[in-house]
């Protein structure tokens, strides 16, 4: 109901894999707020160019929006779900932070098949995030809420590991 417009931009911005790899740690949740900051900085510009060009635009918030942008993503093709409910992309696994810059823009470029759906297959035969989240808040299986949500994670469990652990990202790095 907060979005103003039908369209989106997707952005992804790859993390620092030596960084991640550190998690949960100081160096990864810096690395992390770092990427949340450049990668919100990056769509406020792009929002203004836009803008400037007579768009009807607004930036989402890197860290949590009004969309989901691991779905908006995938919508995208840019790669698929991965257990953890995280977008998985071909070249960076799951090592991105996603924003949306909703947009009045009506031609945009629209994928109508998703070459990375394998990944959904690949992800219930791992599950290697699953057993190696501290606060074991991925659920073996999903959940389906009355609405028609999936939810892969207890948010409430992730983010307070995510707010007590230097931002966590122990899920990103396996």
């Amino acid at each position: 109901k907060a979005i103003r417009y039908e369209n989106a931009i997707v952005l992804a911005m790859k993390m620092n894999k030596k960084n991640l790899e550190l998690a949960p740690s100081k160096e990864t949740g810096v690395m992390v707020h770092k990427t949340y900051n450049k990668l919100g900085k990056v769509s406020l510009k792009i929002a203004e160019q836009l803008k400037g060009m007579g768009f009807g635009v607004h930036a989402g918030h890197p860290l949590m929006g009004q969309a989901l942008y691991p779905a908006l993503a995938v919508e995208a093709g840019m790669g698929w779900y991965g257990k953890h409910g995280m977008l998985i992309t071909p070249d960076f696994g799951p090592r991105v932070r996603l924003t949306a810059i909703y947009t009045s823009i009506e031609n945009l470029p629209f994928s109508t098949e998703n070459p990375h759906a394998w990944i959904e297959e690949f992800c219930k035969n791992c599950k290697l995030c699953v057993k190696k989240c501290p606060p074991k808040a991925i659920y073996k299986t999903s959940e389906v809420n009355t609405d028609g949500l999936v939810k892969a994670i207890s948010t409430k469990k992730c983010f307070l590991e995510f707010a007590e652990n230097q931002g966590c990202s122990v899920c990103l790095k396996t």
